[in-house]
């Protein structure tokens, strides 16, 4: 018995070197190799779809791809699944970086350090982690900083927590028990 597959409109493909499809149509062995190579070369075809948006189940493909395949399929899957995805901005790296490996530092900031190669990368512009406490891309830290400054708030050096100073002297000790002049924000004596 021979059936026609839907990718390639060959008409002649044996029944048992097809798979039947949700929507009906037959895929021969072939296009559905076809699909699922593609699938882990290009985010917009995974995971393979038939006609409908209906997935192509994985055991049509079991017994067509070996172990190694099947692995770089899953984990593609994982990868192109992950929303706002980060990458190693490592020259010759370009890993990956899964959700898993996001962390905070000592300072409150999220960074995803690369499995491979160990780079630390700012989940919030996705480049190399910045020496500064904080990611100059980042909007809400300048609308913070921009309010501070409006309303005479001060930066601690340390811990880079927003301090006020409502009544007192100038000589401000930070909850970090670091010290700083309320003016300029400077390590106390220093300024």
């Amino acid at each position: 018995r021979v059936v026609e597959c839907l990718t390639c409109g060959s008409d002649d493909v044996p029944h048992k070197k097809s798979a039947k499809l949700a929507c009906g149509h037959r895929m021969c062995h072939e296009c559905l190799k076809r699909v699922f190579e593609m699938s882990v070369k290009d985010p917009a075809h995974m995971p393979p779809r038939c006609c409908t948006d209906n997935h192509i189940p994985l055991k049509h493909v079991d017994k067509l791809f070996d172990l190694k395949f099947k692995v770089l399929w899953n984990r593609k899957y994982q990868e192109y699944n992950t929303k706002n995805r980060i990458y190693c901005v490592a020259p010759k790296c370009g890993e990956w970086i899964k959700p898993s490996h996001i962390h905070r530092d000592s300072h409150g900031r999220k960074f995803a350090q690369c499995p491979r190669c160990r780079t630390k990368v700012c989940t919030h512009c996705n480049n190399k982690m910045h020496r500064s406490k904080d990611c100059p891309q980042d909007p809400e830290i300048a609308k913070l900083v921009e309010q501070a400054k409006e309303r005479g708030w001060q930066r601690c050096h340390d811990c880079s927590a927003m301090v006020e100073l409502k009544e007192g002297c100038n000589h401000m000790t930070c909850r970090c028990k670091a010290e700083f002049c309320m003016i300029c924000g400077a390590k106390w004596k220093s300024c």
